[in-house]
């Protein structure tokens, strides 16, 4: 049996259309599986761009059993404590990261990824290759590449995040969600009064401004303000709005903006998409950003598509069916994500409250909700084992 179950898991291929943080983790899960995975991106070289990433133990937990964890920690930031505070800088809560098995860190997102690249073959990863359209071809499937190009595998899996093709063909093609505020990146050099260890978020009104030291030299931040939907930058650029949007907030904030330079300053909608019921269609699935994105507010995308990864080649770890797979794997999945998601909206809306009372009545529930033993109130989201 043990035989037959080695050949068979071997004799799979997969198509990945995707090379982000979701792809590649898909990638390394299904290969360490016996699966024959290849990755298809439609860059010219495989590389993330943005800015800060956190991972909770969740995703550190598949990360330490992938042999990864301590290549991102050496290049990471280990989160010790998380402080939520009001704009003038008082605390509402502080929450020490401890009872978990593995590690809260932040790292940059080009990190992450350079991590999960290093455990593939060259072989296996595919530039230039822009996914035109996919179907059903017997028991496995074909993917058409611009430029005439096919690919033929057992399984596809999108993982081409929240404007997926992949998504689009199974799904039709509909704009994701927008949630009423704009979202800010920056990188910053480190600087003097931010510790690594501690992060942190602040609460204004309709304001948010959070701090990810991500690197020994290297602090990320992030800002929100409610706005319209692609809202355009200000005339004086995105630093100079970011720094009149946040002028007589607390210190380091002001310090931490005038350091970073105009162009390393991101800035996106808050979007996401309602939960699916059914993800993918027989040989086909999706994976990560494709399947259920979200909005940052607690720091689970890249952690949600590693859980999705390790789910996904448990579930074709022992079942000769990929359709059935996939199924098993989706009905996994989808409670979850579409918690967390929800959880994450929630957050967001709650923490863009514009009106004075709300605001401070927000303050006040906060400071007694999170007064309690912090890891069991994370544990639903933190604590998870796929």
């Amino acid at each position: 049996m043990g035989l037959r179950f080695r050949l068979l898991v071997v004799s799979k291929k997969f198509i990945i259309v995707g090379g982000g943080i979701g792809g590649l983790a898909a990638a390394v899960a299904l290969r360490r599986a016996g699966c024959e995975a290849e990755v298809y991106e439609r860059a010219p070289a495989f590389r993330e761009v943005g800015a800060g990433v956190s991972l909770w133990p969740n995703a550190t937990r598949v990360l330490r059993m992938w042999g990864v964890l301590e290549r991102v920690l050496a290049r990471g930031a280990e989160v010790t404590r998380f402080d939520l505070r009001r704009a003038e800088g008082v605390r509402l809560a502080s929450i020490a990261m401890s009872g978990f098995d593995t590690p809260a860190v932040c790292v940059h997102r080009a990190e992450l990824h350079a991590a999960l690249l290093a455990e593939l073959p060259a072989a296996c990863l595919k530039t230039d290759h822009t996914l035109e359209s996919f179907a059903m071809a017997g028991a496995g499937v074909v993917a058409r590449f611009s430029g005439g190009r096919e690919a033929r595998a057992d399984g596809l899996i999108g993982a081409d995040g929240i404007h997926s093709v992949v998504r689009a063909q199974l799904h039709g093609a509909v704009a994701p969600t927008f949630r009423g505020y704009s979202i800010w990146r920056g990188l910053a050099p480190a600087i003097e009064g931010i510790a690594r260890g501690p992060i942190s978020e602040t609460w204004g009104r309709g304001q948010r401004f959070g701090i990810m030291p991500i690197g020994p030299d290297r602090i990320c931040w992030y800002a929100t303000c409610n706005a319209r939907a692609a809202q355009a930058d200000a005339p004086g650029g995105r630093k100079r709005e970011v720094q009149e949007l946040f002028a007589d907030w607390h210190a380091p904030i002001g310090t931490l903006i005038a350091a970073t330079r105009e162009a390393d300053i991101l800035r996106n909608d808050a979007r996401d998409r309602p939960a699916l019921r059914r993800w993918g269609r027989g040989c086909v699935t999706l994976l990560g950003d494709a399947a259920h994105p979200l909005t940052p507010n607690v720091g689970q995308g890249a952690c949600l598509a590693i859980e999705d990864a390790a789910c996904l080649a448990k579930a074709l770890a022992g079942e000769e069916d990929v359709a059935v797979a996939y199924r098993a794997y989706e009905a996994r999945r989808n409670a979850r994500t579409a918690f967390v998601a929800r959880q994450s909206r929630r957050i967001g809306a709650i923490g863009q409250w514009e009106h004075p009372w709300m605001v401070r009545g927000r303050n006040f529930i906060t400071r007694l909700l999170l007064a309690g033993a912090p890891p069991a109130r994370l544990n639903p989201v933190y604590a998870y084992e796929v």
